[in-house]
């Protein structure tokens, strides 16, 4: 009876203590919380790098990891985006992918209109896109949604991982685009030599294992398929140099030669127009 009496009187000093140092003496107000289940879970996110990201000695590796700690799938990054959009149309079409895709829509913007939707986020793993596949695919009620992504998983940006795990973060996000109706375009990853960013890092046998397994799944699962590596790639499974800057994304030609290949697959994807 003592050691539980003690113990509720430890207790309740802790909850004073805590309230007191919650506010400034003679007042009421709390700082609103900044954890848990909140109304706007965004509040906070820094979306861009503050000055003092600015002021470290690595501003984007210090932006990311505060924005990562706040939102790991980068869900408020479209957030606002996809609060304006209008009422689809029926032949809404969504990108979802990594810095690939995000750079598409600056190389190649006649691609990209208030229907063709890109949603790429630079770095993103497939485990991240799965967590946003809602927000910035399922909500937006797109008719086909194409899906490129895995060499970020490869490159480790997420930590370790496999083949199998990244396989089935891209089987999840089919089989929930599928559940809702809407049409998959799977595409390739591109091919890379090697990641600047992650030098120590052999990509080509995992891009390639990648690929079969890709090209497999998709005509199993009776989904369209779009082969961007054999367009990129060398002789020796590496992207040409005259398409890339860095090896990993494509440059403006880079995207002029996927963009036949993709207007041919989304013009399957997509229900054919109503007369």
């Amino acid at each position: 009876m003592y050691q539980v009496k003690t113990l509720s009187l430890a207790i309740a000093f802790l909850i004073g203590t805590l309230a007191c140092s919650a506010s400034p003496a003679g007042t009421t107000e709390t700082a609103p919380p900044s954890v848990g289940v909140l109304d706007d879970p965004c509040t906070g996110v820094p979306l861009e790098a503050t000055a003092a990201h600015q002021a470290t000695a690595n501003p984007y590796m210090s932006w990311m990891h505060d924005w990562l700690s706040l939102d790991w799938g980068q869900q408020c990054k479209y957030r606002n985006e996809n609060r304006l959009l209008s009422a689809p149309s029926g032949r809404r079409i969504v990108f979802i992918g990594d810095s690939i895709t995000e750079a598409w829509k600056d190389l190649d913007p006649s691609l990209f209109t208030s229907e063709v939707l890109d949603r790429g986020i630079s770095g993103q793993t497939t485990g991240q896109m799965l967590l946003r596949f809602r927000s910035d695919v399922l909500d937006l009620k797109p008719s086909a949604v194409h899906i490129m992504a895995g060499t970020n998983d490869i490159a480790g940006n997420t930590g370790p991982t496999s083949l199998t795990r990244i396989q089935g973060n891209i089987a999840s996000m089919v089989e929930l685009a599928k559940l809702h109706g809407i049409r998959v375009v799977l595409a390739s990853i591109p091919p890379a030599r090697h990641y600047g960013w992650r030098p120590e890092v052999e990509p080509i046998d995992k891009i390639s294992a990648m690929n079969t397994w890709l090209r497999d799944y998709s005509k199993a699962e009776h989904v369209l398929f779009v082969d961007y590596f054999s367009v990129l790639s060398d002789d020796s499974r590496a992207l040409k140099s005259s398409l890339s800057e860095d090896g990993v994304h494509p440059n403006a030609a880079g995207y002029a030669v996927m963009r036949p290949l993709a207007d041919a697959a989304l013009r399957q994807a997509l229900p054919p127009h109503r007369k």
